[in-house]
């Protein structure tokens, strides 16, 4: 694999966190109303991509598409944030979430040999989250928030450490693994997020 290639992964990379910017920066706009429907959608997005073969997410025109809605959906999660504990406290979680995602990517690049197989039971293992969020959304179970926000962290941090051993066995193109990337590094900030505030809610 040649070097530029992961030069072209950090690029794609950056690229994708400035679309979810723009898609954050046109939520304050985006009526509240509409927010479900593009979560709707968002989660319809994703799933064709687990089960329609050919369908590639990270393709040009679906990854932004869903940086855009997770841009426009998470919003209110930042905001709400915000409001209720600081801009101090919400940096320090994103900050935090930036540390997790290095240091367990390092994990996965230097120190693990070939772990490439994971792929299949992180694949098995997001759809039993999927489900079970599914499910909870409708059952609401006690502290089924908690453990779904705790299991999706660590359901992202062990991607990480799975995408970043890919690029060590050079079993990626610059695209794909630049837009997973970005998704790991999103999802682990905003479990984060939320395990913050599940924690302080109960206190």
């Amino acid at each position: 694999m040649a070097q530029h290639d992961y030069r072209k992964v950090w690029l794609y990379f950056l690229y994708y966190w400035v679309v979810f910017g723009i898609g954050t920066y046109f939520g304050q706009y985006f009526p509240e109303e509409w927010r479900p429907t593009a979560s709707a959608v968002l989660f319809g997005l994703m799933m064709i991509s687990l089960f329609v073969r050919g369908f590639n997410r990270a393709g040009p025109i679906i990854s932004h598409l869903y940086a855009i809605l997770i841009g426009l959906v998470s919003y209110g999660l930042f905001e709400s944030f915000v409001i209720d504990f600081g801009e101090d406290v919400f940096y320090r979680v994103v900050l935090l979430g930036i540390l997790v995602f290095v240091f367990f990517g390092c994990i996965g690049y230097f120190l693990l040999r070939d772990v490439t197989h994971w792929g299949k039971y992180l694949f098995i293992a997001l759809l039993v989250v999927i489900f079970a969020s599914l499910l909870n959304f409708f059952i609401n179970l006690p502290y089924m928030t908690l453990i779904l926000t705790i299991a999706g962290l660590v359901l992202y941090i062990l991607f990480t450490i799975y995408d970043f051993n890919r690029m060590k066995n050079k079993k990626f193109s610059p695209r794909e693994m630049g837009f997973n990337l970005f998704l790991n590094l999103l999802i682990i900030i905003k479990r984060l997020l939320r395990l913050y505030r599940y924690i302080n809610n109960r206190r």
